[in-house]
């Protein structure tokens, strides 16, 4: 395919920086961990281990938890969800959408948690499925379903767009993520539409989520749904007892290695750069370093750190993000 010059380049020049943040991945050895098991008098089903793919796939594995509150229970009853990230409200939703009274318990909520930090191109990996054929099929199931259900919703109420995604070559992106009813296959390109220095391979188009506007969405779904969310930090899985639902889902992600004892679960630590929006149209995807051009900001990012819990952007990460995008888009980019 042939590409002629038809989109800008961003502005990358100091001045438009606003600042770097740093998050932490809730990862987990293994991949997801979707099971029940019984703590005290509580049912206790987990949820959690997306890593960085909770606003991707979290429509998809939500569905799994409720089938397993599902299978405790004669007829809907009281749920408690510890964590309020977005698979906590994501979990919340679906299950009180299903008739389920729910209550989240979480220490941060909703725009207060890692989930709002980066912008979200649907684009699932970092994020252990497994290889097993029941595994790849449970994989498919999630990412399938995920990817109809961000489809389904009101695109410009939950922040949702189309966007192309330009790759340089080289990029590696994971296998299963380009089949029919999800994205469509790549198509090689030997030009980007925008300014560049570097050799282009190809585009596809695929979902990107603004993450806050998302995340407030999925609150004000929470409340008009009758969920209430009560501000609760839990310390030790003993506290479980005081609460007065039997049946509880856990969402708190890294909190369950403390929580629950699962020493599976690791942070991976990303560091992002927020420059003043721009309205470019297009995303650019190289492995971990990636610009996405959130609503409120043009984020770039990034690093995948595992087994580093520390939160604060250094200054080195810092420079190697800005640098290896300005190396990218050349004197185009203002510097």
């Amino acid at each position: 395919m042939t590409t002629t010059i038809s989109k800008p380049a961003p502005l990358l020049t100091d001045d438009q920086v606003i600042r770097a943040i740093c998050g932490l991945r809730p990862c987990r050895h293994g991949g997801l961990r979707l099971e029940t098991e019984s703590i005290g008098s509580k049912r206790v089903v987990h949820h959690y281990g997306h890593g960085g793919c909770g606003v991707t796939i979290a429509f998809g594995t939500a569905p799994i938890a409720l089938d397993l509150i599902a299978r405790e229970t004669d007829s809907p009853e009281p749920v408690a969800i510890l964590g309020a990230g977005v698979v906590g409200l994501v979990t919340a939703r679906t299950l009180a959408s299903a008739g389920y009274p729910v209550t989240v318990y979480a220490d941060k909520v909703g725009t207060e948690t890692t989930s709002v930090i980066a912008g979200a191109i649907w684009l699932p990996v970092g994020i252990e499925f497994g290889t097993s054929p029941t595994e790849i099929e449970q994989r498919d199931r999630i990412l399938h379903a995920a990817f109809a259900e961000l489809k389904a919703l009101d695109a410009k109420k939950y922040g949702i767009e189309t966007l192309d995604v330009y790759e340089p070559k080289g990029t590696h992106t994971e296998g299963g993520l380009f089949t029919p009813g999800l994205i469509d296959e790549p198509e090689l390109i030997d030009a980007f539409p925008f300014p560049s220095d570097a050799t282009p391979e190809r585009r596809f188009s695929t979902l990107y989520i603004h993450t806050p506007r998302f995340l407030r969405t999925l609150l004000e779904d929470l409340d008009a749904l009758g969920v209430s969310i009560r501000q609760h930090r839990f310390t030790s899985h003993t506290q479980l007892e005081t609460l007065d639902e039997r049946l509880i889902v856990n969402c708190t992600a890294l909190g369950s290695k403390t929580l629950f004892g699962d020493s599976a679960v690791y942070p991976a630590r990303g560091v992002l750069v927020h420059l003043k929006a721009q309205d470019l149209g297009y995303c650019v995807h190289d492995g971990y370093k990636y610009m996405f051009p959130r609503e409120d900001a043009l984020i770039l990012g990034g690093c995948f750190q595992p087994d580093r819990d520390d939160d604060r952007p250094d200054d080195e990460m810092v420079r190697e993000i800005l640098d290896h995008h300005r190396r990218f888009f050349g004197s185009a980019c203002g510097v």
